[in-house]
């Protein structure tokens, strides 16, 4: 199928429509310098992302459950209200109290996860049962190649302006266009790339609300509880099916561990190039420089995904991983960039092949509640990331002066934590793969 040919597909076009605009945040650029100038520590911003994990894994399998029995629609859409309310509460927050701009930012991070965990796998099953209806289900490695390229073509922009409406001197010029008093911090315009980020999540609704799904029959009251039982039925079943099924288990194994280790450090990644020197200006042209790789690189993400055997891929992609952790932890100024780089198209290509080989195993009426396990097994990952890193850095950061935290030169060495945390968890899970893989082959 040709891609204009995929696009008439209501619910693929509605799903790529969802999940590029869902995930368009304005702020991302300077995610970690936006929670600073709101007045948090980095301390609150680590235990915040640790509250954000620890909600969705709460709620990730239950909602994918509820997708299969209630219907996949109904969550994309409420999820998509939540995300409107938690960036609203942000945009409109006021910052003179900071212990309540704390408990403010604490119950966005409860939101933001709630609405996270309700969207997971419930689109994604959306889409590949509409082609599965029709008999296209191949096609899927093509719809989520045409949804890197989508979502990398909007990245550019959004990671553009979004840097941008950050920087002082650039807003300085836009608001003495405008015949407005210039901003002097980035204090003063550090709402604006949430106001930008709110109008986009109006698109986000737009989508979901579009999508369709066969009705299912509103259960009547006495038969909600029974329909209730029935998601935690279903919940229960999948996981005992993902733990006796060795091939969904390894490769659930090894999408937590690429997918969080990486967001860990992208979620860090304005504090790291802060650390390199490089200005906030340029923060957006090398986010550009990521989506434009995306772009240019998803074809031969999807190829290798699809044509290498899964043992030598996954091998492949966790040394090469392992070496870029132990690039970034060198911190080199400018050149360390390209190492982000790299970890950007690892992590890509492994999350197609993920996707395909997962969805090839699952049958229908779970793939929701599976894809939210898929969630479920990253969030778990990456809430014991973010309170390991926390306690990492606080101890590192105990052998160094003021002046050299002020270099961010303790940021820099505890890099090397990424490294060893990688390493030793592939290199313990492919013990663990080998052991079983000679019993009987896996994958």
């Amino acid at each position: 199928m040709t891609p204009t040919e995929i696009l008439q597909i209501r619910n693929v076009r509605y799903f790529l429509m969802f999940r590029s605009s869902y995930f368009a945040r304005f702020y991302y650029p300077v995610f970690t310098l936006l929670y600073l100038d709101y007045g948090l520590t980095l301390s609150q911003f680590a235990m915040l992302n640790v509250v954000w994990a620890a909600t969705i894994v709460l709620a990730e399998v239950p909602s994918g459950a509820f997708a299969d029995t209630l219907g996949r629609k109904k969550l994309v859409v409420l999820s998509s209200i939540v995300m409107f309310i938690e960036i609203a509460m942000i945009a409109f927050v006021p910052t003179g109290n900071p212990t309540f701009v704390f408990m403010v930012f604490l119950i966005n991070r409860v939101l933001s996860g709630l609405a996270m965990a309700l969207a997971s796998g419930a689109d994604e099953a959306l889409a590949y049962d509409t082609l599965k209806e029709r008999g296209q289900e191949d096609v899927w490695p093509r719809v989520l190649q045409i949804q890197l390229r989508i979502s990398s073509s909007v990245g550019i922009f959004v990671t553009l302006v979004g840097a941008a409406m950050y920087d002082v001197n650039f807003m300085a010029h836009i608001y003495d266009l405008l015949g407005l008093a210039e901003p002097e911090s980035t204090q003063d315009i550090m709402r604006i790339p949430v106001y930008a980020t709110l109008f986009v999540a109006m698109i986000a609704m737009y989508a979901a609300f579009n999508m369709r799904e066969e009705k299912k029959e509103l259960p009547s009251d006495s038969s909600r509880l029974a329909t209730t039982i029935a998601s935690l039925k279903l919940t229960l079943n999948t996981g005992k099916w993902v733990l006796s099924t060795p091939y969904v288990l390894f490769i659930l194994l090894y999408y937590s561990l690429f997918e969080h280790t990486s967001r860990m450090f992208l979620t860090m990644n304005s504090q790291y190039y802060r650390a390199i020197d490089i200005p906030i200006i340029y923060f957006g042209l090398i986010g550009s420089g990521i989506s434009l790789l995306q772009i240019l690189l998803a074809g031969q993400s999807r190829k290798l995904a699809e044509s290498m055997a899964p043992k030598t891929f996954i091998g492949v992609m966790g040394l090469a991983t392992m070496a870029t952790y132990y690039w970034i932890s060198l911190g080199w100024s400018i050149y360390g960039v390209i190492p982000a780089l790299i970890l950007i198209f690892i992590i890509m290509t492994m999350n197609i092949f993920i996707s395909y080989h997962l969805n090839k195993k699952t049958k229908s009426h779970n793939r929701a509640t599976v894809l939210s396990f898929k969630g479920l097994m990253f969030n778990l990952g990456y809430g014991l990331i973010g309170i390991l890193y926390a306690y990492y850095y606080k101890l590192v950061s105990q052998n160094y002066t003021e002046e050299q935290i002020e270099q961010h030169i303790d940021f820099i060495a505890s890099l090397s934590s990424f490294f060893y945390y990688f390493a030793f968890l592939f290199i313990s899970i492919s013990a663990f793969f080998y052991v079983k893989d000679k019993k009987k082959a896996i994958l």
